[in-house]
């Protein structure tokens, strides 16, 4: 008999203990996969080549399209579309215009 609540004893407190982390997990803090912007852009395994760039925004509806140094996976390309000329900030490797500033009226 002492053998059987020994056991059950040590089977109790071996639950609890291992219950614990368990609810420690269900608290969730911080960034998760799915809640920012790049993460609906996956990267491509190669990312685009200048011709590849070029294409990619022409396809968008810019004309006179310049392209600047590549900085960490952006680009600054200068063009054109509707009568103004852009400066845009492009992904490279996701392909996406990141963002986008008018500079002035097209000549």
């Amino acid at each position: 008999m002492n053998k059987f609540v020994a056991l059950a004893l040590t089977a109790a407190l071996l639950g609890s203990a291992l219950a614990q982390p368990a609810m420690a997990q269900q608290q969730r803090f911080g960034v998760f996969f799915g809640d920012e912007p790049r993460d609906f852009f996956p990267e491509r395994i190669m990312c685009l080549t200048d011709l590849q760039i070029r294409t990619t925004v022409a396809s968008l509806g810019y004309t006179n399209i310049f392209l600047n140094v590549p900085n960490k996976k952006h680009i600054q390309v200068r063009a054109t579309r509707d009568g103004w000329v852009y400066l845009l900030d492009f992904n490279f490797c996701t392909g996406q215009i990141d963002g986008s500033q008018e500079l002035r009226r097209a000549n």
